[in-house]
């Protein structure tokens, strides 16, 4: 592939052909990172999973449970904190068909609780890739911005004083990507709907099954073609388990996303390993690491860096 990048970039010299229409369609828009493909996890991110916080507070002992609660005001010892953000920060690296390159990612979630059942959840992505030595020996770029808002109903609470809990996200985001190097940019609007299962069957043991279903429409920008051949449809399935021991979380998880139009990856599995510790009353942080292999010569690694405050 190293070798095809090369002559394809002596074409791009010799005879004016764009990186465009050699490079910049197969490459990224058909990758799960593209804004499609960052759109669908993200639907499935909002309500497919619970997140170290959630488990503690649902599943914890009164002392844990409180240790998340204790000095926030206007609450109990037992009510969830009304609001909460998050920063997430990852990096790692990408293999797609012999092309590599490197993924960059901040997130910024943030959520308010509405009813007792009810919380509103809204999610900042940014995002750059890189592509190595794609243009003769230089590097091109893409970078992306989105928003995603969601809506987390949960049927079954703590105080209902059984082992499980469920609840059903549905949700909307908006995604921009661009790229001056690669002449290709979309606007992507995704809808979703994500559902979590969790039930603790062991004390400090929690096993969740996750799913998702997102629908995306593409539409290109700046008189570029549109850089989609489709709109997309993918459907997210995940199992994690997790392990609870005072203010430590951690957890293993395991998911299966497939893309329901043709495209070079359209099917790939994510494996996870996660750890979280709540810091104080109000804070924790976590730490991930996450390998993903699909079809279409994919592959990625990368390690996530987050932390949640709670008020």
């Amino acid at each position: 592939m190293k070798t095809f990048n090369r002559t394809t970039a002596a074409w791009i010299v010799m005879f004016g052909v764009s990186a465009t229409t050699l490079l910049g369609f197969s490459y990224y828009e058909d990758a799960p990172f593209s804004a499609a493909g960052d759109a669908s996890m993200l639907a499935f991110e909002s309500g497919g999973q619970f997140s170290a916080d959630e488990l503690t507070r649902e599943f914890g002992t009164d002392e844990t449970a409180s240790v998340q609660t204790a000095g926030i005001s206007g609450s109990t010892e037992t009510a969830p904190p009304a609001q909460s953000i998050d920063i997430e920060v990852g990096g790692g690296s990408f293999n797609l068909d012999g092309q590599e390159g490197e993924i960059y990612t901040v997130k910024i979630p943030y959520s308010r609780r509405m009813t007792e059942r009810g919380t509103l959840q809204v999610t900042i992505p940014l995002s750059a890739v890189v592509f190595d030595d794609v243009l003769i020996t230089d590097d091109a770029q893409v970078y992306g911005i989105g928003l995603n808002a969601g809506y987390a109903w949960q049927a079954f609470l703590k105080k209902d004083n059984v082992p499980y809990r469920w609840k059903i996200t549905p949700s909307a985001g908006l995604f921009y990507r661009d790229s001056t190097d690669l002449k290709l940019g979309s606007w992507v609007f995704n809808t979703g709907l994500s559902s979590s299962f969790a039930w603790q069957f062991s004390p400090g043991w929690v096993v969740n099954m996750g799913n998702s279903v997102s629908f995306a429409w593409n539409n290109g920008i700046k008189n570029y073609p549109d850089p989609v051949r489709d709109d997309q449809q993918t459907l997210v399935n995940g199992l994690q388990l997790y392990r609870m021991l005072d203010r430590w979380t951690f957890g293993v998880y395991v998911t299966d996303t497939q893309a329901l139009n043709d495209m070079q990856v359209d099917s790939y599995q994510g494996y996870g390993v996660t750890a979280a510790y709540q810091l104080t009353k109000s804070r924790s942080l976590r730490f991930s690491f996450v390998r993903e292999t699909g079809n279409g010569g994919y592959s990625s690694s990368r390690g996530l860096l987050g932390s949640t405050w709670s008020f």
